[in-house]
């Protein structure tokens, strides 16, 4: 089953007839595999004496058909909103169907009956698949989607709004630029698999244990020599689009992804600079270099605020009151409210009631490294690397390795030195555990034994 989100035109009438009811269709599975197999959801339409039972194009699993609420108490069957759970794949999308099949089915009876025209089930049902039915034939009917066929029409839905996340706070929310530009990522690496493996079709049933050994190979191999991260995010997009075919019913032998198909785990080696390291880079005279000024200031404002570079770029006046940051998280949609310290006011104070104005990633991670390097930051650090699956050890310069994410890091570093409790760090950073705050931040065991020793010398042990 596939859901449309049909855009139809409506001229709204006083309804004098009962509201549409909707209703699963009245079947028993007949046999243990069938049990969870999605039903048809059938209008049912009462009209000047007769009524009309009319298939809406959209099945569901029943566990998420809901006949009565939390108390007991059975639901109106004209309620959409409360038939269909919140959790169903598609959920925001049925419903809305669901009401413009409703809203149709009204508006043809009235102007019908309006204009003299004979309001039968024949002809109601005839005028409903004119404006819903065609809509469905003019795309690819569901036996027609292999792999690629199917991860298209998922980025494309993503673009167009069609396509919105399922579970989680953002559950309704349309995706992101980046998850977008995430999940096409993964495609073209798919595509490029195909080529050099000179596969013409990778069906749902292609997407198994083997696939997922080739596919590896390929991406750590000659050419392609993918980070560790990187192919673990092509594997967590694969798995997402196969869940999502499975919850259409394109496919339902998939329960071997869990298994097999792992997420790589991997640390990343990025770094974090320490408070004597900021203050320096706070310090440096950069009056007669206004481009590299700038940059500065936006990489201070994120190493004193933990914001990602996305929400540190884009800061606005208005999101700073009363010695606060306040702002909702553009990655995360979270809303975070951040103390202002006397050094990040510092640099406020010096945009007299204005602000950096943005500059692109690619600049500002390119610049960054040159303001780092004018401040005297160019000892060398020792980096691994999991390049094409194998960890490599090297040894370069710190300013080589200063990203925009540096700031966020250094942020999330500096305050657990200074011994600031985890929790409160968290409700700056965002972080929603302990342990993924942990391994996020660069902390030697050495580092924490020195905390440790400095709470017990306080604490008189």
């Amino acid at each position: 089953m596939y859901v449309y989100l049909y855009s139809v035109t409506t001229t709204t009438y006083t309804v004098n007839m009962a509201l549409p009811k909707f209703y699963l269709e009245p079947r028993k599975p007949k046999h243990d595999q069938e049990k969870n197999l999605k039903m048809a959801i059938n209008m049912f339409f009462s009209f000047y004496g007769e009524r009309l039972q009319y298939y809406t194009g959209i099945r569901i699993d029943p566990k998420f058909y809901k006949i009565v609420d939390g108390k007991g108490k059975l639901i109106d069957r004209s309620d959409v909103n409360k038939l269909i759970s919140d959790s169903a794949p598609y959920a925001a999308v049925i419903k809305t169907n669901l009401r413009q099949i409703a809203l149709d089915v009204q508006n043809i009876a009235n102007t019908a009956k309006a204009n003299r025209i004979p309001v039968t089930k024949k002809f109601l049902s005839g005028e409903l698949d004119m404006i819903h039915k065609h809509k469905a034939e003019e795309a690819a009917a569901p036996d027609e989607y292999n792999f690629i066929s199917f991860y298209e029409k998922l980025v494309q839905d993503s673009k167009d709004g069609v396509r919105i996340m399922q579970k989680g706070k953002s559950a309704g929310q349309a995706f992101s630029h980046n998850a977008i530009k995430n999940y096409s990522s993964t495609l073209s690496a798919v595509k490029r698999y195909m080529l050099s493996k000179r596969i013409k079709r990778l069906s749902f049933d292609d997407i198994d244990k083997t696939f997922y050994e080739s596919f590896k190979a390929f991406c750590y191999g000659p050419g392609e020599e993918k980070e560790i991260s990187t192919f673990s995010g092509f594997i967590k997009d694969i798995k997402s689009v196969m869940n999502e075919a499975k919850d259409m019913g394109l496919q339902t032998a998939n329960g071997h992804l869990a298994k097999s198909f792992i997420l790589p785990f991997y640390e990343s080696d990025t770094k974090a600079l320490s408070l004597a390291e900021v203050d320096a880079i706070h310090q440096l005279d950069l009056s007669s270099r206004p481009r590299l000024d700038k940059i500065r200031d936006l990489f201070l404002i994120g190493c004193y605020s933990a914001l990602r570079f996305s929400n540190f770029n884009n800061l606005k006046i208005e999101n700073i009151e009363n010695g606060f940051i306040r702002l909702k998280q553009i990655k995360t949609g979270e809303r975070v409210t951040i103390p202002i310290m006397q050094r990040l006011q510092k640099v406020l104070d010096k945009y007299d009631g204005a602000l950096p104005s943005p500059v692109s990633n690619q600049e500002f991670n390119r610049v960054i490294k040159d303001v780092i390097q004018a401040a005297g930051l160019t000892y060398l650090v020792e980096v691994k690397s999991f390049k094409g699956g194998s960890l490599t050890i090297a040894e370069q310069p710190i300013y080589e390795l200063v990203s925009s994410h540096t700031a966020r890091r250094s942020y999330a570093t500096i305050m657990f030195k200074m011994g600031i409790p985890t929790m409160l760090i968290m409700s700056a950073t965002g972080h929603k555990t302990e342990s993924s705050f942990l391994k996020y931040i660069r902390a030697t065991n050495e580092d924490k034994a020195v905390l440790m020793a400095q709470a017990m010398k306080k604490l008189g042990l």
